[in-house]
């Protein structure tokens, strides 16, 4: 899930500047009900909003008939999310928009006005986030296997594609520093705080004296030691870390809880095992719960009982 909502972030900002964006229904038109799932109406409003964010996000055009079928399966799994008793509170939804919001190097309020500047409905926004994270822990119930992917499978995969089964790899013996920022803290002791990490950051020389400088600050953590291998890791913190000097210190980041950044302690070539393969295991996961979520939405939309309305060609 946080993948894509970079992607989705991204283009959705492209797209803003650009001014690409489709006009909305006449209001007479936007209150009619083009589909019932189960009794609850889907209308034009809610197709035209969903045409608009493909826009932005894919700056494509998508066929209204796969807005209204995307909005079908939409209500379907938040039903059986409701029915498996997952619920997806608010603060929830506010998090996941807020994780996606900072990942576009933006605030939470300062997206959502974008986003409404752009014409998409945020309301509408969140209810997509909410059906998506339901769904995801309803797959987890409903088809574990969906999510598994054994060493054998990656051994297999880079065999048919004759690679070897160990590869060269880097090993990186890492510390991780937190500036803490209390929950409910200003923008302005959000800023103090990342200020002075990164002045800690130019002062830091090596991590034995600059991890006893670390402790000395105030409501600072330092973490336990941690070895990483770069096949474990993404392609930009891969990036990051290779260009931080041995006994240096990341640029600060805003994670939950504070304000972050990790000393690179020492970095040594090695050999890693094929399961250190993520970009292998990450592809194998995507095609199994792309197949997991095909079969798990077939059966539900086989039980649930879907209405066309005003639509070209419907279909089950």
């Amino acid at each position: 899930m946080q993948i894509r909502a970079r992607r989705i972030l991204a283009a959705a900002m492209f797209a803003f500047a650009a001014g690409t964006l489709p006009l909305l229904p006449a209001p007479a038109a936007a209150q009619q009900v083009v589909a019932l799932v189960n009794g609850q109406p889907i209308t034009a409003l809610d197709v035209a909003q969903r045409l608009k964010l493909h826009q932005i996000t894919t700056r494509r055009s998508l066929p209204r008939q796969e807005a209204i079928e995307e909005l079908i399966n939409e209500k379907i799994k938040i039903e059986q999310a409701a029915r498996l008793g997952i619920v997806i509170s608010d603060s929830d939804v506010d998090r996941l928009l807020s994780q996606m919001a900072r990942s576009s190097g933006r605030k939470p309020v300062d997206f959502a006005v974008e986003l409404t500047r752009a014409g998409v409905d945020v309301p509408r926004f969140k209810n997509r986030i909410r059906a998506e994270s339901g769904w995801r822990q309803v797959m987890q119930q409903q088809s574990p296997a969906s999510f598994m992917v054994r060493d054998a499978d990656i051994v297999a995969l880079l065999m048919s594609r004759g690679e070897a089964a160990q590869i060269s790899a880097i090993q990186y013996s890492l510390r991780q520093i937190v500036f803490v920022v209390p929950r409910g803290s200003s923008d302005a002791v959000r800023l103090a705080r990342a200020r002075e990490a990164e002045a800690f950051r130019k002062a830091f020389t090596n991590c034995q004296d600059g991890l006893a400088i670390a402790r000395q600050h105030r409501e600072v953590v330092v973490k336990d030691p941690v070895v990483r291998l770069s096949t474990d890791l993404n392609a930009r913190l891969r990036a990051l870390l290779d260009k931080t000097p041995i006994g240096a210190v990341t640029p600060p980041e805003p994670i939950t809880g504070g304000i972050e950044v990790v000393a690179v302690c020492d970095r040594k070539d090695t050999i890693a095992d094929v399961s250190a393969r993520r970009e292998v295991r990450e592809e194998l996961l995507g095609k199994r719960i792309q197949v997991g979520d095909k079969e798990l939405l077939d059966k539900f939309r086989s039980r649930s009982i879907i209405e066309y309305r005003n639509t070209a060609e419907p279909r089950r």
